[in-house]
Order: structure tokens, then sequence, then C-alpha cells
């Protein structure tokens, strides 16, 4: 399923450290990230995560980041991409 996190930053240099920290980590299995985006001054970001469940995504999201930022998920259909098996 894929999951879209609108991501509220307060803290852009904090949640791009974390990140950053987090991506070069690795995600744990299960998790994909395929669509991460951010305005130019980064205090609001998109992405569109796949999981196993939404709880699966908000695990790994508020782990990484949601010291700086406040983070609202929807479970959504997205057009041009392909679930995993």
């Amino acid at each position: 399923m894929f999951v879209t996190v609108l991501h509220h930053i307060h803290d852009p240099e904090g949640f791009e450290a974390a990140e950053e920290k987090a991506l070069e980590a690795g995600l744990p299995p299960g998790v994909a990230l395929p669509i991460h985006a951010a305005t130019t001054d980064h205090t609001f970001g998109l992405c569109i995560w796949e999981g196993d469940s939404l709880e699966a995504v908000r695990e790994v999201v508020e782990g990484a980041v949601g010291t700086w930022a406040k983070n609202e998920y929807f479970e959504m259909h997205v057009d041009g991409l392909t679930p995993s098996p």
C-alpha cells in the first residue's frame, strides 16, 4: 500500500539531518520511499511511502523525523507507481 505523508517542518535543519541519517542507515524491510520532495526552504515536505500498513510507515517516519515536524498520514492510490508484490 502507498501512504502519503505531509510534513509540516518546524526545524528544517534538524529534519534534513535526521532524514539524511535515516536514509543512510537504510529503511527496514517492507518499507520503501519511492518519492520524497520538499519546498526550497524545507518547511514543508511531501513523501510517498510504500509499506504493509499506514501504522508501519508512521512508526518509521515518527522514529526518524517526528521531533522536527508535525506529520499527517493518508493511505492513497497512486497513479504511475506499481505496488511491490
